[in-house]
């Protein structure tokens, strides 16, 4: 498993995880997962998520998942499977979470993310 941690601001990383490969991953051959994290004082918080771990046939698009003690609960798909396309996505969703403020350094850290198909 690779495993990594990209910091976006003093107050925010991104962790991802890219599991073995596995046939039963369609796409991208592999589990994976993203985290936006939130650092406090008194530890560290789950904020959001992407993964692909729906591996049911026309399932097999990653997903983003919400934490329930943020905000309402969100669960959506992205309609690409095409790499650039998802950063573009999940960097807009990091964006739209941490205020615009932050995009330049969201852009920055996403930039740092391989693809998971590597």
């Amino acid at each position: 498993m690779q495993r990594g941690i990209v910091p976006i601001t003093p107050a925010y990383e991104l962790e991802y995880r890219y599991y073995d490969k596995d046939p039963s991953y369609r796409y991208f051959n592999r589990l994976f997962e993203i985290y936006l994290i939130e650092r406090k004082s008194t530890g560290r918080s789950y904020m959001l998520h992407m993964d692909n771990c729906d591996i049911r046939d026309g399932h097999w698009a990653p997903h983003l998942h919400k934490a329930s003690n943020v905000a309402k609960k969100l669960y959506f798909g992205i309609t690409t499977v095409n790499w650039n396309e998802i950063k573009e996505n999940f960097t807009a969703c990091l964006i739209a979470e941490l205020g615009e403020d932050h995009k330049k350094m969201v852009k920055k850290a996403m930039a740092k993310i391989a693809s998971p198909k590597l």
